[in-house]
């Protein structure tokens, strides 16, 4: 990170402002029921956090959602340069599962497994027909300070260095779709209540109209304010 002076643009402390970081990663089912599935994923998911998940077979899929229910680091395997990468294991406990949308995910895996019908609630197949799926997850986050270029966030989302997220940032005139990058994290011991972290986070390629929206946002609301106190490697 860059030190203060070579900081792009002005930083702002701000109150009030939220948002959500939309993260996204590919995993491989490796088995699931109607009640629920195994994945492996290269994320570490949290205990207890709700993912939405798109499963796939060569022309039909089915949208549901659950709570992860354990996680565990499973082996490291090497990447395309050599470099090991973790690989995690984890189980998602499927969310109304005696409710009117699990009759689509019975009517998916009727298409995709022969079982018996005393089965159909609780056995459990391998899914080697499966595509690869998406798992989807929103955290909110608190904004604590705000440039142009960037922002420092409070969430509950305990991300790496590097991480590319979606943002969906909501201004006074509506939500403000952005990408960002992790820039600097730590750990947020003044959060109450509940484990937090702290993210710098560096926009990427911000669209024109958003990068509009932002710098209109620090014009009316910011630009007369307090300002922002020095603090080398907390946002861009």
């Amino acid at each position: 990170m860059s030190n203060t002076g070579q900081r792009r643009h002005r930083r702002y402390e701000v109150q009030d402002v939220h948002g959500a970081l939309l993260f996204r990663t590919q995993v491989k089912v490796r088995n699931l029921s109607v009640s629920g599935l195994a994945l492996e994923t290269p994320e570490r998911l949290q205990l207890g956090r709700t993912y939405a998940i798109r499963l796939a077979g060569d022309a039909d899929a089915v949208d549901v959602s659950g709570t992860i229910r354990w996680c565990r680091l499973a082996s490291t395997r090497p990447k395309g340069g050599g470099e090991p990468q973790a690989v995690y294991e984890a189980g998602l406990a499927f969310e109304g599962v005696f409710s009117e949308k699990a009759k689509g995910l019975l009517g998916f895996l009727e298409h995709h497994v022969v079982l018996a019908p005393h089965q159909r609630l609780t056995g459990r197949f391998r899914a080697e027909k499966l595509r690869p799926a998406e798992l989807e997850a929103r955290y909110d986050f608190e904004v604590l300070r705000l440039s142009l270029s960037g922002m420092l966030v409070r969430t509950t989302l305990e991300a790496s260095l590097g991480d590319v997220f979606g943002v969906e940032l909501t201004l006074r005139d509506g939500v403000v779709p952005l990408d960002a990058r992790v820039a600097f994290f730590q750990r947020d011991d003044a959060a109450k209540g509940e484990v937090a972290t702290q993210l710098g986070l560096e926009f990427v390629e911000v669209p024109e109209g958003s990068r509009r929206r932002i710098a209109e946002f620090i014009a009316s609301e910011l630009e007369n304010g307090p300002g922002d106190p020095a603090r080398p490697g907390a946002v861009p």
